[in-house]
């Protein structure tokens, strides 16, 4: 009986410079990372930028999760790191041709868990090179000595010849360009902003439209609060006023009573001792 055989995936990660990919590791080396078991000082307290990558024996990248990750004082992974790239990566959308057919990818702008957005980044060029060729070249040299099951599969792959779609094609479209044309991907990476940013402006809009709705209650809030206030101090004002009205009238009867007793005084001081008498 024939069986379908499954290609296998190899599982990798490579860590990004400001120059390009500076270090490569197989995903066991990776997990020991994160369960502390080594350490990276190179990375000392950085926040790198990294790609966890799925690779067919073919030398044919399948899938990308684009990711940085944070790294303390000692070179290790921040404790609270959590994110489940295997996961991510299979269920992730179409994206751009590297060699083997469109790959499953998840980057900054092309992720539908808005959760992980803030430790994601998108891919675009260093020094003039573009990362995803950056990455297919690295796949090809094989550093990480991934095994082919026959020949053909150990051929190395001339990155010269590769074929990669545009990043506007990451949502489906057929338009194939030359990996190394960088007009191309000049417009590709400006029309790829263009579409890639719908989902975040869309969500934007969202945001802005309920903080209209949140500054809109909040002013009519502000206004009924207002409304009471002021009527609390128009009845406070006549309280006041009231009690201002009856101290000027105690205080004029008090004057008349110390006029009275004024004269009454001026009287029984002009009395002669004769009329006292």
């Amino acid at each position: 009986m024939n069986t379908v055989r499954k290609p296998l995936l190899t599982e990798a990660v490579m860590f990004f410079s400001e120059r390009g990919i500076a270090k490569e590791m197989l995903y066991p080396e990776f997990e020991a990372l994160l369960d502390g078991m080594v350490s990276s000082p190179e990375f000392a307290d950085e926040t790198v930028e990294a790609v966890f990558l799925q690779i067919s024996n073919r030398l044919h990248v399948r899938g990308a999760v684009f990711f940085t990750i944070d790294f303390d004082l000692d070179g290790n992974i921040n404790s609270l790191w959590n994110m489940p790239l295997r996961t991510m990566a299979e269920k992730a959308g179409r994206g751009p041709d590297m060699g083997g057919g469109p790959i499953r990818l998840v980057c900054l702008g092309f992720s539908a868990n808005p959760k992980f957005r803030p430790h994601l980044w998108k891919p675009g060029q260093r020094e003039g090179r573009s990362d995803l060729l950056m990455i297919k070249e690295a796949v090809t040299r094989n550093t990480l000595g991934i095994l082919g099951d026959d020949e053909e599969a150990l051929t190395v792959l001339q990155t010269d010849r590769l074929q990669m779609a545009a990043e506007d094609a990451w949502y489906g479209g057929s338009n194939v360009v030359s990996i190394d044309s960088s007009s191309a991907a000049a417009s590709e990476k400006s029309r790829a902003v263009a579409e890639m940013g719908e989902q975040e402006r869309a969500a934007q809009a969202a945001q802005i439209a309920e903080l209209h709705e949140q500054i809109d209650q909040l002013v009519q809030q502000k206004h009924a609060e207002l409304i009471a206030l002021r009527q609390q101090h128009e009845d406070h004002l006549a309280i006041i006023q009231g009690e201002l009205g009856d101290i000027k009238n105690e205080l004029a009867q008090q004057q008349k009573l110390n006029a009275a007793l004024k004269r009454d005084m001026s009287k029984l001081q002009s009395r002669t001792p004769t009329d006292v008498e």
